[in-house]
């Protein structure tokens, strides 16, 4: 039988595993939320409406304005503006865009966007189910990691769900307008 200095021993050891864990958790959490939107910020810009013009139709793409943003699925473009639709309260609209109106167009990345969403849920997940478990004084279990295990998939669901509503992760520069000056 294990003597006081035992026992001393090993709630030591297990206070340092749990230290650990929940430091490596948080670490693991700001990684992803600094490394996964960076992944789409170096594009040169391109003024090339003939791109524009030259996409297939259903493309689904990010309009900038200067107040607002547009997600639609691309139509048609000429040397005037562009034509695109997107669903709204289940009715397809069509939209009219004046080519000097616009700011930028980029090529929706869902993929990317679903994927950095999932990670960073997960790892906002991963971080709270720690704190959580690390407030759990239970010296009768061994294993205290029930809130981990169980917000880490869920935390990725809302994530990916986010990400798809949003665009964490930017698609490619199609076009980049001239900067107007007023």
């Amino acid at each position: 039988m294990p003597g006081p200095w035992g026992k001393v021993i090993v709630s030591l050891i297990k206070g340092v595993a749990l230290i650990r864990t929940s430091m490596l958790n948080r670490g693991l959490c700001l990684t992803l939320l600094f490394a996964a939107p960076a992944a789409g910020l170096a594009q040169p810009p391109t003024k090339d409406w003939n791109s524009i013009e030259a996409l297939k139709a259903g493309t689904s793409i990010r309009i900038t304005l200067p107040k607002q943003k547009i997600l639609c699925a691309f139509d048609s473009a000429d040397d005037d503006g562009l034509v695109c639709h997107r669903r709204q309260a289940g009715v397809d609209r069509s939209i009219s865009l004046p080519r000097a109106g616009i700011q930028q167009i980029r090529a929706r990345n869902a993929t990317g966007s679903v994927i950095a969403g999932t990670l960073i849920g997960t790892g906002i997940g991963l971080g709270i189910g720690a704190i959580a478990d690390s407030t759990i004084k239970d010296p009768n279990t061994t294993d205290n990691a029930k809130f981990t295990r169980g917000l880490a998939p869920v935390g990725g669901l809302l994530g990916g769900l986010f990400g798809l509503a949003t665009e964490f992760v930017p698609g490619k520069l199609l076009y980049k307008g001239e900067i107007q000056q007023p």
